[in-house]
């Protein structure tokens, strides 16, 4: 079963990356990308505490991923990050919040849950 859920959760952080680049690309501030990031790491790191670094990894390297494919395909984005595409690799600084705060969650979730 923790396999399937692994997968799954595998399958969850790439959707979500690929729509925080969507997000990002087609809006002029960088707030709802970051909470859209912060949403879907935080909701990752609660499923499975123990691949928190792996999930922010994921959906914040795919933001890059969507600027560099979209840009091959001859899109541009509504607003460019600045100085270059290499930028949105900050993504990354939300992404691990996001999945770390989750993570504690979790554990939070846990130790309360064994007291009772």
């Amino acid at each position: 079963m923790k396999k399937y859920l692994f997968w799954t959760c595998i399958i969850l952080a790439l959707s979500g990356g690929i729509f925080t680049g969507w997000v990002d690309f087609n809006n002029d501030e960088p707030q709802a990308a970051v909470l859209v990031i912060l949403m879907v790491t935080f909701l990752l790191g609660l499923i499975l505490p123990g691949k928190a670094w792996l999930w922010a990894i994921i959906v914040a390297l795919c933001l890059p991923g969507v600027y560099l494919f979209a840009r091959s395909l001859g899109y541009q984005p509504v607003s460019p990050p600045s100085p270059g595409w290499y930028a949105s690799l900050l993504a990354l600084i939300p992404a691990f919040v996001g999945a770390y705060v989750g993570a504690l969650g979790r554990v939070i979730i846990n130790n309360m849950a064994a007291k009772s």
